[in-house]
């Protein structure tokens, strides 16, 4: 298990959001991509909750960007899901 992982969210950085959403829009492995979405999306929750009280509009407003972004990639990435599935039953067999 990763370390940071295993850490509450209390004790993570404040960056650690930024981190955990570059790495799910930089990942080039569909079949790895919605557990990177689900990792910025969470860490993305774990920072409005530790900072309900302390985050400028700014912040808050850059958050809600982020998680909107996160719900429109997860869609794409259905979306792409789906379509290839459907490219796949239309290709013929080559033998």
């Amino acid at each position: 298990m990763d370390a940071k992982k295993a850490l509450p969210s209390s004790t993570l950085s404040p960056q650690e959001w930024r981190k955990a959403f570059e790495a799910a829009l930089l990942e080039r492995d569909h079949a790895v991509l919605p557990r990177r979405l689900r990792d910025a999306q969470n860490a993305v929750m774990d920072r409005i909750e530790d900072s309900l009280d302390s985050a400028s509009l700014h912040e808050r407003k850059l958050l809600l960007a982020t998680l909107n972004t996160i719900s429109e990639l997860e869609r794409l990435a259905q979306v792409d899901e789906l379509s290839s599935a459907d490219t796949m039953h239309v290709l013929p067999d080559i033998a």
